[in-house]
């Protein structure tokens, strides 16, 4: 404060100042950081209602979705692709087995399209595609260290606990659906590139064989025919193929369809155990038979009477699989009926191609014998290495055709689930005291926001410092809490207590005020403010009365003719005042009306309401301010509020001085830039601004006006108190007598 008013500048230098006008915008001297927080603290503090009200919205809002929220339930559960079979796919137009599982590509395909519609296939629940979707998330599991582990974390969320096994169960199936339907595109290709690689090198193989049986150091025995031995064991080892393949096709199947049997209601099926006749005398049968038909025609009354004993011994093992097959579920399926068909036919399938296929190798065996060379011979040992290589290739092929064809039809349940997940009994909704917590978090976030661009987006004065920033007007002082109570307006001497009550805040603006009256010899001052309702009126007041108390012949003069506030609080309506006397009804002394303070008059707006031909520019006006200046030490003029009435720019031209009444909270600064530019040609007159209404809380009281908040107590009854500062001030009296006489 002391730096806005200096002690005592000479007349000239403070009629010579600079004009006041507000700071340019962007012109603003760099604040320190701590000071903007300091002042959204205490714009918090004054808006801390609506911040009470927003946090406690976003509270509600909160406590309202926790409620209105579904309850849904959560599962989770690992997802294992077991490696054991390789997979075969197709590179640069070659089969060939895959190394290495790609992860990314079956993440997307967890989370397809394609596989939501298998997933709601298999599940046969009544919902569609897009919710089956969302009901599943899918993604890596971290917990394994090594990245090459084909391991996912699947959660599966629903309103219906009931229905999370049923699409863990459609889910996995879909899955390996889907691998299956892969695996068998990628084995068909396999299985076309190996018997084409199969028939070259068995063409190759007949050759070396046509050239063995050709040689003149070979093995003639009974054999005569050599292209029909060749063309036999051609067609042996074709049907050796064959056999093996649909063997390894044929036990793939029958490993599904257990596995299918075996998930249904419990049921279990017992592997048979043939009696080992019925297998003996089945291959007997088959070598008989192929031996038969090296020799002879289909025909032939002895092919025709082994394949009848193939037929019954057939028959028999059908038998025997049926009085061997347990079902411990005995509801009836259709389903079930049609798996267990399959089943048994499979397996009488499979029971006749090992035999087929024990048998064929038999005979083959014994033809190759026959034609074996003598291997003591060097050419014959050479052909032989190469007949050797041939037929290792061969068998290499047969074995690697079979894997694919058991690939290809088997059953492919790669994907299986680590852990069985448990069905959840309770909600996994997140608990009524954790959306308090985010209501209360947000709804603070919230408010801090809204109170910043309301703050923004506010143009009034919040606070003293917000005067400071934008305006070089001097403060003259700051008052506390805007006071608008009757009693409050009253002329009378202050009591002891309340002088007591008064040393801070209207005493500050006293002694400024004084001041710049003692450096500027001005006596006429207007007491203004841009807007009604800022405390102009009242302020006069106060500053009348404390400058009287402090024996200052003082004249406050009511100028507001359009809302006398002060000659209706004073009960001076009924009284001559300035209209009287412009009417010539009375004189300036009829109007001068005394106070209980002796040092104190009052000047009301008299009588008469119509002031239309009232101008501020009557010689009549001007004799009257000019006639009152040197009846007092001071003369304050509570003027209307200027931009509520323009033409008072015409009154300051009369005047010495200008205060400015400015009330936080209320004046905004567009209404003040406004009276300062009405001002433009008076603003060297503004003596200073007077704050009105400061309001002391826990965040500004250690600001620059925190002393505001403290001052001298008063206790009453404290006579000796009083007593010793009378008794001080004899003594000083007795002395000066003393030097005087």
């Amino acid at each position: 404060m002391s730096e806005q008013i200096q002690a005592k500048p000479d007349a000239d230098s403070l009629n010579n100042a600079p004009a006041l006008n507000p700071k340019p915008s962007g012109v603003d001297e760099v604040q320190d950081p701590s000071f903007d927080v300091m002042r959204y603290l205490q714009i918090l503090y004054i808006h801390r209602w609506l911040f009470a009200s927003v946090v406690l919205f976003g509270l509600l809002v909160a406590i309202a979705f926790a409620i209105k929220q579904p309850r849904f339930y959560k599962t989770e559960f690992e997802v294992f692709y077991n490696e054991s079979i390789k997979e075969f796919v197709v590179e640069a137009n070659v089969p060939v087995i895959k190394t290495d599982f790609d992860k990314n590509y079956w993440l997307s395909v967890m989370q397809s399209e394609e596989m939501a519609r298998l997933t709601l296939k298999n599940s046969g629940l009544p919902y569609n595609t897009a919710i089956v979707k969302r009901l599943f998330k899918v993604e890596m599991d971290n917990k394994r260290k090594d990245d090459r582990v084909p391991s996912y974390k699947v959660t599966i969320t629903s309103k219906d606990a009931d229905i999370i096994p049923i699409m863990i169960k459609a889910y996995i199936q879909s899955l390996n659906d889907l691998l299956h339907r892969n695996q068998v595109n990628n084995s068909q290709k396999l299985i076309s590139y190996l018997t084409d690689q199969l028939a070259d090198n068995n063409k190759k193989l007949s050759v070396i064989d046509r050239k063995i049986l050709g040689d003149e150091n070979g093995n003639p025995g009974e054999i005569r025919d050599f292209n029909k031995i060749a063309s036999d064991l051609s067609s042996f080892r074709n049907n050796l193929l064959n056999a093996q393949v649909e063997l390894a096709s044929v036990q793939a199947s029958r490993a599904k369809a257990e596995l299918e049997l075996k998930n249904m209601d419990g049921t279990i099926v017992n592997e048979t155990a043939f009696s080992e006749p019925l297998k003996m005398q089945l291959m007997n049968l088959e070598v008989d038979l192929a031996r038969a038909l090296t020799k002879n025609k289909e025909d032939h009354p002895a092919v025709k009477a082994i394949r009848e004993n193939i037929v019954q011994i057939s028959n028999m093992v059908r038998d025997s699989l049926k009085q061997n097959l347990e079902i411990k579920s005995l509801m009836r399926n259709p389903l079930k009926s049609q798996l267990m068909s399959k089943l048994i036919d499979l397996q009488i399938n499979e029971v006749a191609l090992q035999t087929q296929v024990e048998s064929l190798q038999k005979v083959i065996s014994e033809f190759e014998k026959m034609m074996m060379p003598d291997t003591t011979r060097e050419g014959s040992q050479q052909i032989l290495q190469n007949r050797e290589l041939v037929n290792m290739t061969i068998n290499l092929l047969n074995s690697r055709l079979i894997e694919a064809q058991s690939a290809a039809q088997g059953s492919l349940s790669r994907f299986v689930i680590i852990d069985e997940p448990e069905v959840p009994k309770t909600p996994a909704n997140k608990s009524i005291f954790f959306f308090i917590l985010v209501g209360l978090v947000g709804g603070v976030a919230l408010a801090l926001g809204v109170i910043y661009a309301y703050d923004m987006l506010d143009n009034r004065l919040m606070l003293v410092s917000d005067l400071e920033r934008f305006y070089a007007m001097p403060i003259l002082g700051v008052l506390l809490h805007h006071l608008n109570a009757d009693h409050v307006y009253t002329t009378d001497d202050p009591s002891e207590e309340e002088q007591y009550k008064r040393r801070n805040e209207i005493g500050e603006v006293v002694v400024n005020l004084r001041q710049a009256m003692k450096c500027s010899k001005h006596k006429l001052y207007s007491v203004c403010s841009p807007v009604r309702r800022e405390g102009k009126s009242l302020i006069s007041l106060r500053l009348a009365r404390e400058l009287a108390a402090r024996k200052q012949k003082v004249c406050l003069v009511d100028m507001d003719f359009f809302a006398s506030k002060l000659t209706h609080k004073l009960d001076r309506d009924k009284l001559p005042g300035m209209s009287n006397l412009f009417e010539g009804e009375c004189s300036l002394a009829d109007i001068i009306q005394p106070t209980s303070s002796e040092y104190l008059s009052f000047v009301g707006v008299g009588t008469h309401r119509d002031v239309s031909s009232f101008s501020y520019e009557d010689p009549a006006f001007v004799d009257f301010i000019n006639t009152l200046k040197p009846m007092f030490d001071i003369v304050l003029f509570d003027t209307p509020a200027v931009l509520f009435i323009p033409d008072t720019v015409n009154f300051i031209d009369q005047v010495d001085g200008i205060i400015v009444v400015a009330r936080l909270a209320l004046t905004s600064r567009k209404s003040l830039d406004k009276l300062l530019k009405i001002f433009k040609h008076h603003q060297r007159k503004i003596t200073g601004v007077i704050v009105n209404d400061l309001k002391i809380n826990p965040v500004n009281q250690y600001s620059d006006y925190y002393y505001y908040r403290y001052n001298y107590g008063y206790r009453k009854g404290n006579d000796e108190g009083v007593k010793g500062l009378k008794g001080l001030a004899r003594l000083f009296r007795k002395k000066s007598a003393v030097k005087e006489s």
